[in-house]
């Protein structure tokens, strides 16, 4: 059995109150407390260690957890039984092993991972290990840093991955030089561990430190290769470069994009006019191709001393904002500050999507186009057979968008793969992986149909809408934001409501990895960021009115 340390209770699902606001670390520190004692949780820096110390498996029970999860495919029922129950017992540590066995070919196997996956899910508080690193670095007690570097590889959500190490990253060092807990991580046999250390030493001041993580350029993880040339690159060590070239092509499709935005940040305006493209082959080759030549051409001209590079971090906002007081329409990019980081006219954007590469994908009502640009405003891909009111861009790389009268999912040569009519004034609809479409209509009413076009559901959740918007959840219920009818409501297809704050004239919502809201209203001319409890925990208002606000 796996020991007792190793089993406690799942809590009741939720999703904490994380915010990484611009209000200060006394501010910060003390809503980070507060998520902690509603979860139960002491942040006394001997209860915090504890706390780490008990998610993270003992070697002995890493390898219970293997087995355990092995057992998953038993020909005894029994033991299949008793596998399941302990696995979900333990929680998000099973999580690791628990995916690996959700790829194998049995059937059984991964019918029964899945369902251990999604109860530990639906079961358990999301983020609380940010806060808690947080707060355990406030109290920095002895063996925080090793507790933390030993956590990393049961994290399970990359954001809380990000802010442990971030977390780290205000203990780590001792006069400019990383402690030594970090340096043994270099060679960890864990690659959490081993990128978590490479990216501490890749900033550390000593320049021999720098030369260890450098070695990590080579590892023969990518994501470790990316963090120690991330950090490096920071430090303005020109053997990055190479490194984030190589990682163009790499398998994780998530870590190319990044480091071909990180190289486009090191060459600026002076970068090679080609991308990587989700919808073909990644077009990696030939992306990788342009930047050796690039980095041959300019290896000796950088000014890495007046390069500006900005951190990997989270904050910043997209928005598609309307009726400016010169009439026209924009995107832009904001940090929560309210500093832009980029912006771009537009006639009258009403939607938008980050794509690979530093790409966006533009929904133009006035214009009566979709289509792809960059951030200098480089317009690519167009669709021009649709007045859209959303859009959005499929992995697979077809694009759905919707107009007042009809549904529709186009390729990237513009065939209509898909169309189904509406009853009418359709504001914004969604493919779910599953393949089903969601929408919401000016009637006030939510819909989903299969690939088929086959009405599975339609329920009316509010009267007459002045524009809309709609986001299944995790938990299968739907964020709607209620232009005109003043709210923003999580509801389910029989139009229960669970969640609900008042909005003046609200015209999208998203729900964030940790459990905030955030809205554009078009009525206030503002976006706004929202806790669970429905706080306001952040605001940007806006010259015109934002129709859509997208935060990464």
């Amino acid at each position: 059995m796996i020991s007792q340390r190793f089993l406690w209770l799942i809590v009741p699902l939720g999703l904490t109150s994380f915010v990484a606001l611009a209000a200060g670390p006394v501010a910060q520190a003390n809503q980070d407390e507060q998520v902690l004692k509603s979860a139960g949780i002491a942040t006394d820096g001997s209860s915090l260690l504890e706390y780490f110390r008990k998610r993270t498996p003992s070697p002995e029970d890493q390898l219970t957890l293997k087995k355990r999860a092995q057992q998953l495919g038993s020909t005894a029922h029994p033991i299949r039984v008793q596998a399941t129950t302990d696995l979900i017992r333990a929680g998000r540590a099973a999580l690791p092993y628990l995916r690996d066995m959700a790829k194998k070919n049995d059937l059984e196997v991964t019918r029964r991972a899945r369902y251990c996956i999604d109860v530990i899910e639906q079961n358990t508080r999301l983020g609380v290990p940010a806060h808690a690193a947080r707060v355990l670095v406030e109290r920095n007690p002895p063996g925080a840093v090793e507790a933390l570097l030993a956590y990393l590889p049961f994290a399970d959500e990359s954001w809380v991955e990000e802010e442990i190490r971030h977390a780290l990253k205000r203990i780590a060092y001792g006069n400019g030089k990383a402690v030594p807990a970090v340096e043994q991580s270099l060679a960890h046999a864990d690659a959490k561990r081993r990128g978590a250390a490479a990216w501490l030493l890749g900033a550390s001041k000593d320049a021999g430190q720098r030369a260890r993580a450098a070695m990590r350029l080579r590892d023969e993880s990518a994501e470790v290769r990316y963090l120690a040339a991330s950090a490096l690159l920071n430090e303005r060590e020109p053997s990055a470069v190479p490194a984030l070239i190589a990682l163009l092509t790499a398998a994780t499709p998530e870590l190319a994009w990044r480091a071909e935005d990180l190289l486009f940040r090191v060459a600026g305006d002076n970068a090679p006019a080609i991308w990587l493209d989700a919808a073909t082959d990644n077009n990696g080759r030939k992306v990788q191709a342009a930047w050796e030549s690039w980095w041959k051409a300019n290896e000796s001209k950088l000014d890495w001393n007046a390069m500006r590079l900005d951190e990997q971090e989270f904050g910043w906002t997209l928005i598609a904002e309307n009726q400016r007081p010169d009439g026209s329409g924009q995107l832009f990019e904001s940090n929560r500050k309210g500093e832009l980081r980029w912006q771009a006219k537009i006639q009258n954007p009403v939607d938008v999507q980050w794509l690979p590469g530093g790409r966006l994908l533009v929904a133009d009502s006035r214009a009566s186009q979709i289509f792809e640009m960059d951030t200098r405003g480089v317009i690519g891909w167009k669709y021009t057979g649709i007045a859209p009111t959303s859009a959005q861009r499929l992995p697979n790389g077809n694009t759905v968008a919707s107009s007042y009268q009809k549904i529709i999912e186009i390729n990237r040569d513009g065939a209509v793969v898909f169309s189904y009519s509406t009853q009418g004034h359709t504001y914004h609809v969604r493919k779910l992986p599953d393949n089903h479409y969601v929408w919401i209509d000016a009637c006030g009413e939510i819909g989903e149909i299969d690939s088929a076009g086959m009405l599975i559901a339609k329920t009316k959740i509010s009267g007459s809408l002045a524009w809309g918007s709609i986001e299944r959840l995790r938990s299968g219920r739907y964020l709607v934001a209620l232009g005109g009818i003043g709210k923003v409501q999580e509801v389910d297809m029989a139009g229960n409501v669970y969640w609900e704050r008042k909005v003046n004239n609200p015209n999208r919502a998203i729900r964030l990895a940790n459990g905030n809201t955030v809205v554009a209203s078009h009525g206030d001319g503002c976006v706004y960021e929202f806790d669970p409890s429905g706080n306001e925990r952040w605001k940007l208002a806006c010259a015109g009115k934002p129709f859509a606000a997208i935060r990464r």
